[in-house]
């Protein structure tokens, strides 16, 4: 039952976006200078040779890592004149960070905006898996001459002001890697999709529509943003 699964998965999951944000999500952001990307909840697949402290160390490597990941991919599409916002370095914001206890859920996203003296936060969580192993995937193939998902990559992030008790903007992508697929390049590729379809990208649909909306001075739009699904 669960080969027959991950195998439907891999015929209808490749990699796929999905946001909602609130309906004035461009006048919001663009009063915002900085924001500040906190270290992301990572997940990753425990080895059998691992210790409990062997497997914390691997995943606070992995999980700074990663953040320093999304914060070169936006800072690289500012550069190329993509986004707006200034971002602030990962040793700025996690010398406030986890002092404060942010990993252990001591301290709310909307505080550290304040505390890092920035307009919003994206928060995000990671994971890393591996459905089933190489050998298997390799012994089903053999056996049935189908594939199986052997890597997957799912993202989920969110934009956090210091106004809204809620998320302004939300976002989910996933990817999902068959026999010789690399978790490198898929964690590449879901912080690409990731950083491309913040808000702050007023060059990318649907946010460049609605900017257009705002310098007309439409900038209170009646109807709530609606999940937008990008391929």
């Amino acid at each position: 039952m669960k080969w027959t699964a991950l195998f439907l998965l891999s015929l209808s999951l490749g990699s796929c976006v999905v946001t909602n944000y609130v309906n004035n999500i461009i006048p919001i952001t663009q009063k915002h200078h900085t924001i500040a990307v906190l270290p992301p909840r990572t997940t990753i697949e425990r080895k059998v040779w691992m210790t409990d402290d062997r497997f914390n160390e691997f995943t606070t490597k992995k999980q700074f890592e990663l953040q320093e990941h999304l914060i070169r991919s936006l800072n690289r599409r500012i550069n190329e004149g993509k986004c707006f916002v200034e971002v602030l370095d990962l040793h700025s914001t996690n010398d406030i960070a986890l002092p404060e206890g942010y990993t252990e859920n001591r301290i709310s996203a909307k505080e550290l905006c304040r505390k890092l003296k920035v307009d919003a936060v994206i928060e995000s969580s990671i994971q890393i898996l591996e459905p089933v192993s190489e050998l298997t995937a390799i012994f089903f193939q053999q056996t049935t001459g189908s594939t199986l998902i052997t890597n997957s990559v799912t993202l989920n992030a969110s934009l956090i002001d210091t106004l809204a008790n809620t998320p302004i903007w939300t976002l989910n992508t996933a990817k999902f890697g068959t026999l010789g697929s690399i978790k490198k390049a898929m964690q590449a590729k879901v912080i690409r999709r990731t950083t491309r379809n913040t808000p702050y990208n007023i060059k990318k649909s649907p946010y460049r529509g609605l900017y257009l909306d705002y310098l007309e001075g439409e900038d209170d739009p009646t109807e709530e943003g609606e999940p937008i699904r990008l391929r």
